[in-house]
C-alpha cells in the first residue's frame, strides 16, 4: 500500500494547465449544533461533497459571467456583483438547492457517510445566507463555509481535512464529488458511486454518464429528457486518499470534459444519476446582453427522448408530480388544428392571441417524421405601439433560428427533422415588446405533408 502511495503522489494529480488556485484556510465552517458527526463504521463509505453557492469571484476565467466580453460577458465588478446576487437570478437558486438538491441528496445519503460543504462569499445577501442555514439545521451532513477566498468546484484540502478530522479514517479511500446548486443527484448516486472507492482506484474520476434534464418553468419542470453526457460536471467523483505523510492524493480538478485527459477515469452510464434543470439565470446563459433562452435550452435537451416519468419520480423522489413531457405548461396547451390537417405548398395560417415564447409541435400522422426543411414555420410579428421591427430586435430573432424574408416581413425558420417522442418541437422566442400575431405552415417540397395535431405551448414570459 505504501508503495502505490508514492506511485500515485509522482504520477496523480498535478496542478492542471489554467486550474484555479486551491482555496486558503475556511475562514469560517458552520455545522448544526448538536449534529457532530460521530466516527464512521469501517463498512460506510465516506463521501465528501462540494457545491460553489454563488461565490462571488469577478474576472474569473471559469464562467460566461466573469469573463471579459470577448470571451463572456464583459460585465464590470458593478454590473457583475447585481447579476450575481439579483433575485431574479438567486431565488430560483437558493429554492433549489434547498428545497431540492439537499433533501434529495439527504435520501441518497442514508446508508453512507457524507459530508457536503457549501461555499459562498461574506456579501452574499443576508435572506439568502439565512436560507443556507436553516438548511444546515435540517441536515446534519451539510457544512457551510463562508470564505473570501477563490473557490473551486472541488473541496479544497482545508475542508477535505476539516471533514477528516471529525473520524477516524486513516488511509481508507473515499470519494470527493461536486455538486452544482442547480442539480439533483439520484438516490442511488452514492450506492453507484461506493462500488469504485477502493485501494486499487485511488487517483481515479468516475463520471455516471446518463441522467435526466428539464426547463424550469414556474417552479414545475417540463420537456423532461432522458440525457446521456458523459464527462459531464453532474457529479463526477474523484477517488482520493491520505497517503503517510498526510498528503491528500487526487484532489486537483481538471475541466470535466478533459478528465480522462489527467486521471484514469471509470464512465458508468447504466442508471440514471442526475438531474439537470435548465434555467435562464445559468452561467451558461449570460451573453452580456439579452438573447433567447428556450431555443437553446431546448436544444441541448433534446437529447435521448421523453423520461420514464416513473423512474424519474423513483430516482428523485423531490420531484414526483412537478415534472412532465410537455415542452411547456401542459394545461395551457392550445390546440391550432381542430383535426388532421394535411400541408401543402399552399399556406395554413393560424392566428396567435398570446404574447411572450412559445413551443410549437406538430405530431405527424401514422408515426411518420418530418424530412429535412420540410415543412417552414413564418411568423408575422407585431412590435408595441405598431413600431417597426429594428435591428436589434432583428438580431434577436436571428440568434432564435429565424430569418427575415424582405418579401412579406415575416420571420421562417423550419421544423427540425429530429423528433422529440411524441412529435416535432420548433421553440419560438419573440425579442421583449414584440409579439408574435400569427403562425403560417407551408410545405417547402412537392409532397403533402399529413399531420395528426398542430399544438402550441405559451412559455412563461422571462423576468430578466
Amino acid at each position: 500500500m505504501n508503495k502505490l502511495f508514492r506511485i500515485l503522489r509522482r504520477s496523480v494529480n498535478p496542478a492542471q494547465p489554467g486550474e484555479a488556485p486551491s482555496e486558503a484556510p475556511v475562514e469560517a465552517t458552520s455545522v448544526r449544533p448538536g449534529a457532530e458527526t460521530p466516527a464512521a463504521p469501517a463498512d460506510r463509505t465516506l463521501f465528501i461533497g462540494h457545491t460553489r453557492f454563488s461565490v462571488h469571484q469577478h474576472g474569473s476565467g471559469y464562467f460566461n459571467a466573469t469573463r471579459g466580453a470577448e470571451l463572456g460577458a464583459g460585465f464590470s465588478e458593478e454590473e457583475y456583483t447585481q447579476w450575481l446576487y439579483s433575485e431574479t437570478r438567486l431565488a430560483p437558486r437558493t429554492e433549489i438547492f434547498t428545497t431540492l438538491s439537499l433533501p434529495q441528496l439527504a435520501l441518497a445519503a442514508k446508508d453512507h457517510d457524507v459530508v457536503h460543504f457549501v461555499s459562498y462569499s461574506p456579501s452574499l445577501p443576508d435572506h439568502h445566507k439565512a436560507q443556507l442555514k436553516e438548511a444546515a439545521e435540517r441536515h446534519g451532513f451539510l457544512r457551510l463555509n463562508e470564505t473570501t477566498k477563490p473557490v473551486n468546484s472541488t473541496p479544497s484540502r482545508a475542508l477535505v481535512n476539516k471533514a477528516l478530522g471529525e473520524r477516524d479514517h486513516g488511509s481508507r479511500p473515499f470519494g470527493v464529488y461536486r455538486l452544482d446548486d442547480d442539480d439533483l443527484l439520484s438516490v442511488g448516486y452514492f450506492d453507484q458511486m461506493a462500488s469504485y472507492v477502493t485501494p486499487r482506484h485511488i487517483g481515479w474520476w468516475v463520471s455516471l454518464g446518463t441522467g435526466f434534464s428539464a426547463i424550469r418553468m414556474e417552479g414545475r419542470y417540463a420537456y423532461t429528457r432522458e440525457l446521456y453526457y458523459p464527462k459531464s460536471a453532474f457529479g463526477p467523483m474523484a477517488v482520493a486518499a491520505k497517503n503517510d505523510d498526510g498528503e491528500i492524493l487526487n484532489l486537483s480538478a481538471p475541466k470535466h470534459t478533459v478528465m480522462d485527459k489527467f486521471n484514469p477515469t471509470i464512465l458508468d452510464s447504466r442508471e440514471p444519476a442526475y438531474f439537470h434543470i435548465r434555467h435562464e439565470s445559468q452561467d451558461s446563459t449570460v451573453k452580456g446582453s439579452v438573447a433567447p433562452f428556450y431555443p437553446e435550452a431546448m436544444s441541448r435537451i433534446l437529447g435521448e427522448g421523453p423520461a420514464d416519468l416513473d423512474q424519474v419520480s423513483e430516482l428523485f423522489p423531490v420531484l414526483s408530480g412537478v415534472v412532465s413531457h410537455e415542452p411547456g405548461p401542459a394545461e395551457r396547451g392550445v390546440r391550432l388544428s381542430t383535426g388532421p390537417l394535411a400541408l401543402s405548398r399552399e399556406s395554413v395560417t393560424f392566428e396567435w392571441a398570446h404574447e411572450g415564447p412559445l413551443a410549437l409541435v406538430l405530431k405527424p400522422s401514422a408515426g411518420a417524421g418530418l424530412k429535412a426543411n420540410q415543412v417552414q414555420v413564418r411568423l408575422t410579428v407585431a412590435a408595441e405601439g405598431d413600431a417597426e421591427i429594428d435591428a436589434a430586435a432583428s438580431k434577436f430573432f436571428t440568434q432564435a433560428k429565424f430569418r427575415h424574408s424582405d418579401r412579406d416581413g415575416t420571420f421562417w425558420s423550419y421544423m427540425p427533422q429530429k423528433p422529440s417522442g411524441f412529435g416535432h418541437v420548433l421553440p419560438i422566442e419573440p425579442p421583449r415588446g414584440v409579439r408574435v400575431t400569427a403562425i403560417t405552415l407551408v410545405t417547402a417540397k412537392s409532397e403533402e405533408v399529413h399531420l395528426d395535431s398542430v399544438v402550441a405551448y405559451p412559455l412563461p414570459v422571462r423576468k430578466s
